[in-house]
């Protein structure tokens, strides 16, 4: 099976090398030069164009951050669709509304041609270990047809239903990471301003009910004061703007989602926007004058 990527960034690439391990043969399409040229040392072809990409693969995957990206990658010009030839299956990794799913699935149908919404979570260290989830919308068929794909990059893969479940599930679980961050932020804002020794509260934290996937992903960056995005503000606040438009389709309004959402525009406006999820705590500390610190029991800000 001949399997094509678009979209080479700090997720792509990792997956696609993946791929390659897996003994498949690659053809790459991406913006930047760098990833395109790491892709090929690990044995991967370069095709033109989305449109040829699609022209020469049994499988096409794509994986970029913004939806009018997705857009354009599937259905402009030289988009995959352009070049896409029955039997064709098409994958989306990247993060986006259900109505966009559903419009791209529409325009392949009419081509004889799959496509499948599959996006994925566990960050670029899970994409290097190949140990991500996958959840995936679309066509049953298709979906067992590529899911041995889907398992040389990810451990966990779900079909849930239909064309664009896979993103309803991929924005449910983004509104907890931003929920969870949030409270993070705050629980050891109030515990450096009463004292408490932030390493011992992660230890005992870990092993009690309030434990949760982004305490242990999260606390070691704030311990060490390294905001280095690994999963931006930015995109957080992109897919948390996809998550309240898809909420207010069904007729819920998501309390937490959207204290989520202004926290996480707050940190944006505040000028963080490239720094990783984890600075949501940078304008809070900045609000109350504490500073979460490593090594230390609390420290106020000397300018606060």
């Amino acid at each position: 099976m001949r399997v094509g990527y678009v979209g080479l960034g700090k997720m792509g690439l990792p997956m696609a090398k993946n791929l390659l391990k897996a003994g498949y043969e690659v053809w790459v399409v991406s913006r930047s030069r760098g990833p395109i040229e790491q892709a090929l040392a690990a044995g991967a072809k370069e095709a033109a164009s989305p449109a040829d990409l699609a022209s020469r693969v049994d499988v096409a995957l794509t994986c970029v951050p913004l939806p009018q990206t997705v857009e354009e990658i599937y259905l402009g010009e030289n988009g995959l669709l352009a070049g896409a030839h029955e039997g064709l299956i098409l994958a989306d990794h990247s993060t986006v509304g259900p109505e966009l799913n559903r419009k791209i699935e529409a325009a392949a149908r009419e081509k004889g041609v799959a496509f499948l919404d599959a996006p994925v979570s566990g960050g670029p260290m899970g994409a290097e270990a190949g140990t991500l989830s996958i959840m995936v919308g679309g066509d049953e068929a298709a979906f067992q047809k590529v899911l041995p794909v889907f398992r040389a990059m990810g451990r966990h893969v779900v079909h849930f239903g239909p064309s664009g479940s896979g993103s309803v599930v991929k924005l449910l679980n983004n509104m907890l990471v931003g929920v969870h961050e949030l409270a993070l932020s705050e629980v050891l804002l109030m515990a450096s301003k009463a004292g408490i020794d932030i390493h011992q509260l992660y230890e005992l934290l870990m092993n009690s009910t309030g434990a949760s996937a982004m305490l242990a992903r999260s606390f070691p960056f704030i311990a060490e004061r390294d905001f280095a995005a690994r999963f931006s503000i930015d995109l957080l606040l992109k897919d948390l703007g996809l998550l309240l438009e898809m909420a207010g389709q069904l007729g819920i309004q998501p309390k937490t989602g959207q204290l989520a959402y202004e926290a996480v525009a707050a940190t944006k406006a505040s000028g963080y926007g490239e720094l990783d999820v984890a600075s949501i705590l940078l304008p809070l500390e900045e609000a109350y004058g504490v500073k979460v610190c490593a090594g230390e029991k609390t420290e106020e800000r000397k300018d606060g």
